[in-house]
């Protein structure tokens, strides 16, 4: 175990991000608004774009002060392909590496609200199509229990997917 710096803080804990948030590895829609709207919080980045789980929008953030900036990116308001669900009210997130952030690049409030909103308005007429199957719900619940990498490894292993 290595011992802690004294100021050292966890990436997430820079962002306020809870100990329940951090073992769903997801924030509600409301606690995105509210880390975007502190004012440490810089968005640098939205962009709509994929991963191994499906489309979404992407914002790359990041906190701190001068040289010393904790760089985190969320995701949601897309379609999740193996919860196959729409995430609407969540969103999922990681740190990101300040050496691959434009921390120069820096999108007011308003931009950071308008693509939100434009988002939402592309995608909120497919929420009610119920599309989740058996399977879905059960990588649903593997990864709630674990991570979703660790519940795709997983489903994998057993010949699920």
């Amino acid at each position: 175990m290595t011992p802690e710096r004294p100021g050292w803080q966890r990436p997430y804990e820079a962002f306020g991000i809870t100990e329940a948030e951090v073992a769903r590895w997801r924030i509600t829609d409301d606690r995105l608004k509210e880390i975007l709207a502190n004012p440490n919080t810089i968005t640098h980045t939205i962009k709509l774009g994929t991963n191994t789980f499906g489309e979404f929008l992407f914002l790359t953030t990041s906190r701190g002060t001068g040289q010393q900036r904790v760089c985190m990116t969320f995701y949601g308001l897309g379609y999740h392909e193996y919860r196959e669900r729409w995430l609407q009210k969540e969103w999922f997130w990681y740190q990101s590496e300040e050496s691959h952030v434009d921390t120069q690049n820096q999108l007011s409030g308003e931009e950071v609200g308008e693509k939100l909103e434009q988002r939402l308005a592309e995608i909120s007429p497919r929420f009610d199509e119920d599309t989740q199957t058996e399977l879905g719900r059960m990588f649903e619940e593997f990864a709630d229990m674990t991570d979703d990498d660790a519940a795709l490894a997983e489903m994998q292993d057993l010949g699920l997917l």
